[in-house]
C-alpha cells in the first residue's frame, strides 16, 4: 500500500507540474509570466497579460491535468477511489509547488475543478458553478476561487474520504486565502481587474 500511495503521488505531482502558462508565457510571449501582473502563473493572469484566447488554453489545460491524473490513477488501480482522490490533491500541489520553478506556480483553482470532475462529473460541474457563479456575480474571479477552495474539505467529509485528506483539505483552502492575499488587498483598496475589464481589454 505505501508503493502504491508513493506511485499516486509521484503520478498526480506530475500532472500538476504542467505548468501551461509558465510555458506559453515563455514560448510566445517570451517572458516569465509570474514577472507580469499578479505574478501568477495560472489562467487569469495569462488573460490578463497575452488574452482571453492564451489564457483559455491555459484554463483548459489546468482543467485537464487535475481530471487526468484522477483518470489515470483509477485505470491504474480501479477499485481504488482514495488513491484517485489523492491524484487529484497532488495535482493542485504540483500546480502550485511545480519544481522546476523554484515551487512557485499558480493558486490550483483550475486543477481542483478538474480534480472534481474525474473523481466525478457532477462533482465537476458543481465545483465549475462554485467557480464561475461567485466570481461572475461579483466581477472578481478571486472570490470564485475562494468558493472552490472552501468547498473542498466540506465535500471531501461528506463524502467519506479518510480524514487525512479533509484535513488537506482545510490546509489547501487556508492556502489559498493566503496566495489570494495581494488580490484581497487589491479588491479592498479598489485596483483589482474585474472580469468585465479583462475581457473588454483583451478580446482578441
Amino acid at each position: 500500500m505505501i508503493t502504491q500511495t508513493i506511485i499516486v503521488v509521484l503520478i498526480g505531482y506530475a500532472f500538476g507540474c504542467i505548468q501551461a502558462a509558465y510555458i506559453l508565457s515563455k514560448t510566445v510571449g517570451e517572458m516569465d509570466i509570474r514577472e507580469h501582473g499578479s505574478g501568477n502563473a495560472g489562467a487569469s493572469n495569462i488573460t490578463a497579460i497575452m488574452g482571453v484566447k492564451y489564457g483559455a488554453i491555459v484554463g483548459v489545460v489546468d482543467v485537464l491535468k487535475g481530471m487526468f491524473a484522477v483518470l489515470t490513477v483509477k485505470w491504474i488501480y480501479p477499485g481504488s477511489p482514495d488513491l484517485a482522490y489523492l491524484a487529484g490533491i497532488m495535482a493542485i500541489v504540483g500546480h502550485i509547488f511545480p519544481f522546476y520553478m523554484k515551487f512557485r506556480g499558480g493558486k490550483g483553482v483550475a486543477a481542483l475543478v478538474g480534480m472534481m470532475i474525474g473523481v466525478n462529473w457532477k462533482l465537476g460541474l458543481l465545483f465549475l458553478l462554485l467557480l464561475a457563479v461567485p466570481a461572475l456575480l461579483a466581477d472578481y474571479i478571486v472570490i470564485g476561487s475562494f468558493a472552490t477552495f472552501i468547498a473542498l474539505p466540506i465535500v471531501t467529509y461528506v463524502l467519506g474520504y479518510p480524514l487525512i485528506f479533509t484535513i488537506i483539505g482545510v490546509g489547501l483552502t487556508i492556502l489559498c486565502f493566503y496566495l489570494h492575499r495581494a488580490n484581497i488587498n487589491r479588491i479592498i483598496n479598489k485596483e483589482e481587474l474585474k472580469i468585465s475589464g479583462v475581457l473588454k481589454k483583451k478580446r482578441d
